[in-house]
């Protein structure tokens, strides 16, 4: 797979879940029930931060939020977006590096206090296969005498494996449900014939979420085209299906982001961008300041595009037009 694709599948991933509502909602529904009942009423807190080797980005994306257990103490949940096409029999290993990464950030930061805090992780597995591999660290060893077993890590990771989760059971929350079942068959070779099951709950989005799920699956796959997405829309939404094939069309959603869309499609490349970047910016930090709207607007294509790409993941509203 193409790192262009790679990059894609991320952007979608990461931008699902910069919503710390779906978050919450998809760490209460997927991480193993006694664990999940753990968790405070607070939702999850973005840690801004990635802990994934350089060299394994084209395979891995990667989230780290921060949690408060019904207990009142902390803890992490360490999300791991898996993109290899086929399951990976060392995931155990490299979740395990991240893990300890995670807990070397915060004891730096915190030094000397302890405890560390609790790392929950969990591989989401994109793969059209069937995740088979064991979630323990222990298997990676093999046959081990028995008097060095107390010796070796040990370790488990929960596991969501999207091709093996009923599309109902995805989620649910109606809209999450939708953003996951574009992600578990994105990667399907019958994509195209399963086109209105990813699209069953196109009636109940709003417009901006179905359009953004239709770019996610335009740029991911080569299954798809605009005359199989068109006919599908008819059948599910026929009333919205021009206004949605007319928006998802236009250049200046080719980043797979689909906010602002009525107010760009008629005022020109660059203010339709300027729009999309403020209501992301909105999305992801709440109100913008008049003096930085101000700027995006009187910004060219070129400032427009870069302040667009860091929004996707910038931990702050200043990180996006920081140009350091």
């Amino acid at each position: 797979m193409s790192s262009q694709i790679i990059s894609v599948h991320d952007a979608f991933f990461k931008q699902v879940l910069s919503d710390p509502k779906l978050t919450d909602t998809f760490l209460r529904e997927h991480l193993p029930p006694h664990v999940a009942g753990l968790l405070g009423p607070e939702p999850p807190e973005p840690v801004p931060a990635s802990f994934v080797d350089e060299d394994l980005r084209q395979h891995h994306s990667d989230l780290l939020f921060r949690v408060r257990l019904k207990a009142g103490t902390e803890a992490f949940a360490y999300l791991l977006m898996e993109h290899k096409s086929r399951p990976n029999e060392a995931a155990p290993l490299q979740l395990l590096r991240y893990v300890v990464r995670i807990l070397r950030q915060w004891y730096d930061q915190h030094s000397p206090n302890l405890p560390l805090p609790p790392v929950l992780p969990l591989l989401v597995s994109q793969g059209p296969d069937h995740w088979t591999y064991s979630c323990e660290f222990a298997p990676l060893f093999g046959e081990v005498p028995s008097a060095m077993t107390a010796y070796l890590p040990s370790f488990r990771h929960a596991l969501v494996d999207l091709s093996q989760v009923g599309d109902d059971a995805l989620s649910t929350q109606v809209r999450l449900r939708a953003f996951l079942k574009a992600l578990k068959y994105s990667r399907r070779k019958d994509l195209a014939l399963r086109i209105d099951v990813v699209l069953t709950d196109a009636p109940a989005l709003t417009i901006e979420d179905l359009i953004m799920i239709l770019i996610y699956l335009d740029k991911s796959s080569t299954l798809l085209n605009d005359e199989i997405m068109r006919e599908a829309l008819l059948r599910i939404v026929p009333h919205q299906t021009e206004q949605i094939m007319g928006c998802i069309t236009q250049p200046f959603y080719d980043r797979g982001m689909a906010e602002g869309l009525a107010e760009g499609k008629a005022k020109g490349k660059t203010e339709g961008e300027a729009r999309i970047l403020s209501r992301l910016l909105e999305r992801r930090f709440g109100v913008v300041p008049e003096h930085l709207r101000q700027r995006i607007f009187a910004a060219d294509i070129q400032a427009i595009e870069s302040w667009f790409e860091r929004a996707v993941d910038a931990p702050d509203l200043n990180s996006v037009f920081d140009s350091n």
